[in-house]
C-alpha cells in the first residue's frame, strides 16, 4: 500500500505503526481481508516515479509492482511481501481498527482534509479514514 498518514510509536508496551487509510481506498479492502502490512521507506537516492504510481494510481486497475518496476522480498515474519527498491522495512499486524468519528476533527482540518464537495475531482475528499494499528513484528533493511 502506498500512504501519505501515519506514525510511528509505542502503545501498549508494544511497538506500533498507526496507518490511516480511506475507506474508499482497495488498500483498506486488502488490509480487512489479511490484517498484515509493511511499511517501506526508501533508503538513500530512489525513483520517484515509485510513489507516483503507488500513490496516484489503485491497485483495483494497475499492477503497481509492474508497472513501477518493483521487486518483491518475502516477509520474515507475515505473508506480506517487502519491496527491494523501498529497503527500510517494518512487518506489521493489525492490533486494533478504528473508524473516524469526522465529528470530532478541529473544524478547520474537518474542511481541509474532509470537505465533502461532490463537485472537485479529488475522490479521497468524499469519505473518511480508517486507523489501522499495526503492531512491528519485525523490522530490517534489504538487500
Amino acid at each position: 500500500m502506498a500512504i501519505e498518514w501515519g506514525t510511528l510509536g509505542n502503545l501498549w508496551a508494544r511497538p506500533v505503526f498507526t496507518a490511516f487509510v480511506r475507506n474508499s481506498r482497495f488498500t483498506r479492502e486488502m488490509i480487512d481481508r489479511n490484517p498484515e502490512f509493511t511499511i517501506n521507506i526508501p533508503a538513500g537516492e530512489y525513483d520517484r516515479k515509485i510513489f507516483k504510481i503507488c500513490g496516484g494510481k489503485s491497485g483495483r486497475d494497475t499492477d503497481k509492482v509492474r508497472e513501477a518496476g518493483l521487486t518483491l522480498a518475502p516477509g520474515r515474519k507475515i505473508g506480506v511481501p517487502g519491496i527491494l527498491e523501498l529497503p527500510v522495512t517494518l512487518e506489521c499486524k493489525v492490533i486494533y481498527r478504528q473508524e473516524q468519528d469526522v465529528s470530532l476533527i478541529p473544524d478547520d482540518e474537518r474542511k481541509r482534509y474532509y470537505p465533502h464537495n461532490p463537485g472537485r475531482s479529488h475522490d479521497t475528499d468524499e469519505d473518511e479514514h480508517i486507523m489501522y494499528i499495526g503492531e512491528i513484528v519485525d523490522s530490517y533493511i534489504l538487500s
